[in-house]
């Protein structure tokens, strides 16, 4: 008897759930690909210029919801006022998919729906958000430097649903052409300009606040004023309490309601804002971190490639070294170089958009084929661009036997395209920076020969 094959769902209307101002900047561009097949629904909590950015880019969007704050009462509070004012917009839009990042009471309101809920795990530190979105979620991604215990451990119970990525969360701007508008001189500030972003203050996971930031304000216009050096600070306060506290400091405050990511139009961004550091790195800007609290993994491995301290000379002095536009262009050529073997997640989540549902985009079906020997160096080259890894991960990673594995990679270290590390338990190797070049040259000439 012949099966009859299961039909695809249709995705009429995708509701996207923001809940923080980077989730207005990554998931704008999904809507602008799939802007042509489905409609969208967007809601949004009042939190953090989230809404002046929605309305900077012209998304129609539905107010739902409140951030509670710091303390856990006021975010119980928050949270049964926001689904209750999200429920009815739902359920009479009737959407077929949930796209978050993870925010619990859109997951929960979807749960409630019977609409698969896909989201984005890459914060280790907030077990109990993530304990209450991932058992919920159809679908996670995620970066691959965690692995499926870890992600297990936070609630994620199938993985089948894990859909991994390389590189930040962030790499969605790596495709990204920078949009002509430069948002520093309406505000009054001139090249080259210093981007400030302060630390998350109601986050869980924040601790208690240190004057790090202002300290090193205060250098860094001591310096400017004593080494008539001639730069400008801009400052991009999370809430009025910070905005108060940095106004007194003269230096050029700037709203969240600016319609182009100011981040790839700055010279350097310095501060304690995770994303906007991994987002500057992503574009090849120049970024130094001031964070002092607890990393999460991809805080850790961002901080493997930007400058990174706590005590304010230190900070000033790689925010002075990077305006040097010689240093700015090193940075920016070893940044690319890293950044080109990330994935951009916009890709990996629109293509399980289209593998899950009929009628979005153009679908083709790939054939796995015998691999060259140019093709599997490649291989291990990407996969040792990012993070340092032992023979066995490589030998998982690009499906090779050991003895393959010890070939390539004595072949590489004699050609100077990885190399090794013994200092830490068990020998480790990391492509260099003749080896990322090397992959670069191999991928455009692969793109420009391929029909």
């Amino acid at each position: 008897m012949q099966q009859t094959r299961k039909a695809m769902p249709e995705l009429k209307k995708i509701w996207i759930a923001m809940s923080t101002p980077f989730q207005v900047n990554f998931f704008h561009p999904i809507m602008e690909r799939l802007k042509d097949d489905c409609e969208f629904l967007v809601t949004a909590r009042d939190h953090d210029s989230i809404l002046s950015i929605l309305d900077a880019k012209h998304i129609n969007y539905t107010t739902v919801g409140r951030h509670g704050g710091k303390d856990l009462p006021g975010k119980l509070l928050a949270y049964a006022e926001n689904i209750q004012h999200m429920l009815p917009v739902v359920r009479d839009e009737r959407p077929d998919l949930l796209l978050t990042e993870r925010w619990p009471e859109a997951v929960r309101v979807a749960f409630g729906l019977g609409i698969p809920a896909w989201t984005i795990f890459y914060d280790e530190r907030e077990v109990h958000v993530n304990k209450m979105v991932f058992p919920l979620s159809a679908k996670v991604f995620t970066p691959s430097f965690y692995t499926t215990r870890e992600l297990q451990q936070h609630g994620v119970t199938h993985a089948q649903s894990i859909v991994w990525f390389k590189g930040f969360h962030t790499g969605y701007l790596k495709d990204q052409k920078t949009d002509g508008h430069d948002p520093f001189p309406p505000v009054g500030a001139d090249h080259p300009v210093v981007l400030v972003r302060p630390e998350p203050e109601f986050a869980s996971f924040f601790p208690q606040h240190k004057p790090v930031l202002e300290k090193t304000i205060d250098l860094l216009t001591e310096t400017r004023i004593t080494h008539m050096y001639d730069f400008s600070v801009v400052m991009m306060p999370r809430s009025q309490a910070q905005a108060a506290r940095y106004e007194k400091k003269g230096i050029t405050m700037m709203s969240g309601s600016c319609p182009v990511n100011p981040v790839s139009h700055a010279d350097v961004v310095m501060g304690a804002a995770e994303t906007m550091l991994m987002e500057a790195f992503t574009l090849g800007n120049p970024a130094v971190s001031a964070i002092y609290w607890p990393e999460s993994k991809p805080v850790v491995e961002l901080h493997r490639y930007i400058e990174h301290g706590t005590n304010p000379r230190q900070i000033r002095d790689a925010v002075i070294k990077y305006l040097d536009p010689e240093e700015r262009l090193e940075f920016r050529k070893r940044a690319n170089l890293i950044v080109e073997n990330m994935d951009n997640p916009i890709d990996k989540m629109v293509a399980e958009i289209q593998r899950a549902y009929s009628g979005v985009g153009e679908q083709r079906e790939m054939r796995p084929g015998r691999r060259s020997a140019i093709e599997v160096h490649a291989e291990v080259l990407e996969a040792l661009a990012l993070s340092p890894a032992r023979i066995t991960y490589l030998m998982k990673t690009v499906n090779i036997a050991h003895g393959q594995a010890t070939r390539i990679l004595r072949s590489l270290k004699e050609n100077g395209l990885v190399e090794e590390d013994s200092s830490r338990s068990g020998k480790v190797f990391q492509s260099t920076v003749e080896g990322l070049e090397a992959l670069s040259r191999y991928r455009k000439l692969k793109e420009s020969l391929s029909v």
